[in-house]
């Protein structure tokens, strides 16, 4: 179809010469299945070369083409000289490297025309060792029906210094060279390592010196984490979840220990959910793994060194304390595996979270004056494994002094375990989230209350001065006025079951100012996942390709593979 026809502007030049204008539009329907091959190899993870320059999946694509029909393609190659086929591995790189170029501007006019977005970010080494910043801007998309959050990738940055100042500067250089409305920066997620959530040289301080609105989030699922982290301070907890870990590590190092026992996955500290999964799935099949630890501790498999390892292993897990400290952090990591699953959610914010970490703290909180009845169950489980294996219930003696442990007093060693390890460990998990969750940003938290649900329940004072907070923080205009119309709006209406971005179809058309409010708060940061998420989109690219790969071809496969559902769906209008 000519451009004509699909109202593009052809230039003077073309409509003097129609000669130009007829060999353009041939050259173009030579490039599209070439194009069209680049997307189908980037978009499914194919390494496009061979170790010959005219072999590998391109090259092989292309060939299937021509044999499935493909006259325009075949004359092309048949008629045109090698420097004129376009397939060379220079044209190659030079249409990836477009590819990625014209996604990323779709993305950055798609943030450009929200009213806020912010920037999540995360680094990692990929495997050439080159220590790489990857780059996610979340905003709300207006245009998408349903209106919904988006967190897209837009790159990848080879760090050679890894000082926050140094970080800081190549985020903003690559923010304002992807040509990015920076006034409308309101959030920044990240981890909450020293280097990028320092309060005096961090780099989310300093971007904020230079954007003041871009308040710094630190990511929900980190945090959760850090409370796991936080509970290995109790020495039997610690010790327990090292155990497991090492056993699970003995059983998959090989393939025929392996096939012992059910697929447990490895336990991965960086990898939230996968550590809970572990945990639960290897307290549900203890009783097989103990039991082939047992025979593999007398018989062995290949050599001593395996009945060795084997023996060590069943003897440190051949104890009550280990099997009810299994059952009290398995019970428990049942719960925080589904939480730690939705926040990972794209479309998971801010007063999502507060509602889900609410809903476990209430949880945990009931769970502690039912403790006792809790623990009956969680010992009962216990003893009958130990019954089972023979093994004695035994408890450590209480002394006149004692400075290096707990001299727990008890009247059976029901008490003991229940005094010495689950009361401790259920109250540190309450204490932890507590702390971890702290409302450490009062004025993006203040946004929440233009939720009807929380400020129907707030004296009018309070809501008041939350308003002045926020009009104080974002100077919004005519905020001041419009919530008091809000507020009077939702007193009679039932409001519990929205979500925030429900209320944009209210607020839309008589609230302006409430809505950019709303689209603030949708658009900050719960957590950095989808920066998680693109390693493994680097580590699938970068397996395949060179160490010395330039960044402009890294990137653009990396486009190709993250947003390959964009490219699926728009795949004609793209290539045009």
């Amino acid at each position: 179809m000519s451009p004509e026809l699909k109202g593009k502007k052809i230039s003077v030049i073309e409509q003097v010469n129609s000669g130009l204008h007829k060999e353009i539009e041939t050259n173009r329907l030579k490039l599209k299945p070439i194009i069209s091959t680049i997307l189908f190899c980037g978009t499914h993870d194919l390494p496009l070369r061979g170790k010959k320059s005219d072999s590998g999946v391109f090259h092989g694509l292309l060939n299937f083409r021509i044999e499935s029909g493909d006259e325009i393609l075949k004359d092309h190659f048949l008629t045109n000289a090698g420097n004129a086929k376009y397939s060379s591995h220079r044209t190659q790189n030079e249409l990836i490297t477009l590819c990625g170029k014209i996604l990323k501007e779709e993305i950055v006019c798609e943030a450009n025309a929200a009213n806020a977005f912010s920037i999540i970010s995360d680094e990692s080494a990929d495997i050439s060792g080159v220590e790489q910043l990857t780059i996610v801007i979340r905003f709300l998309d207006k245009q998408s029906s349903p209106i919904k959050i988006r967190e897209e990738f837009l790159g990848f940055l080879p760090l050679d210094k890894l000082d926050a100042e140094s970080v800081a500067t190549k985020i903003l250089s690559f923010m304002e060279d992807s040509g990015l409305n920076l006034s409308k920066l309101y959030g920044q997620g990240y981890d909450g390592c020293a280097t990028m959530a320092g309060k005096v040289g961090g780099v989310a301080k300093l971007i904020r010196n230079r954007y003041n609105k871009a308040l710094y989030f630190h990511c929900a699922s980190h945090r959760l984490n850090l409370v796991i982290n936080d509970l290995n301070k109790i020495m039997v907890i610690r010790n327990t979840i090292g155990t497991i870990k090492e056993i699970i590590k003995f059983y998959r190092e090989s393939t025929l220990r392996r096939n012992l026992i059910p697929n447990i996955p490895l336990f991965c500290e960086t990898r939230w959910s996968s550590k809970y999964k572990s945990i639960r799935l290897f307290s549900e099949n203890f009783i097989a793994i103990i039991q082939i630890l047992q025979s593999l501790s007398v018989n062995g498999i290949i050599n001593s060194n395996t009945r060795q390892r084997a023996l060590n292993l069943y003897s440190s897990i051949s104890n009550f304390t280990f099997i009810i400290s299994m059952k009290i952090i398995a019970k428990y990591s049942a719960i925080l595996e589904s939480v730690k699953n939705i926040l990972q959610g794209v479309s998971m914010e801010l007063y999502k979270v507060r509602e889900h970490v609410k809903e476990l703290l209430k949880m945990l909180e009931d769970n502690r004056p039912n403790a006792n009845e809790i623990f009956d169950l969680l010992f009962t489980d216990a003893k009958s494994i130990a019954d089972d294996f023979e093994f004695t219930i035994t408890c450590l003696r209480i002394t006149g002094k004692q400075s290096h442990r707990n001299n727990y007093s008890y009247e059976s060693p029901k008490d003991y375990y229940r005094v010495s390890i689950f009361l401790p460990y259920l109250d540190s998990i309450i204490q932890c989230i507590k702390e971890r969750f702290e409302k450490s940003n009062s004025v993006a938290f203040s946004l929440q209350h233009l939720h009807p649900a929380l400020f129907i329940k707030m004296k009018k004072q309070e809501y008041t001065e939350s308003i002045a907070n926020i009009y104080k923080c974002y100077k919004i205009e005519n905020l001041l006025a419009e919530s008091e119309s809000w507020y009077s709006l939702w007193q009679k209406k039932d409001c519990r079951s929205m979500d925030i971005i429900d209320l944009l179809e209210h607020s839309n058309i008589f609230f302006p100012c409430i809505t950019i409010a709303l689209e603030i708060f949708l658009s900050l940061p719960a957590t950095s996942c989808t920066a998680e998420r693109s390693f493994s989109t680097l580590r699938r690219v970068k397996t395949w390709l060179r160490s010395t790969t330039c960044e402009e071809r890294l990137n653009g496969l990396c486009m190709l593979s993250v947003h390959r559902e964009r490219i699926n769906i728009r795949k004609e209008k793209f290539i045009e």
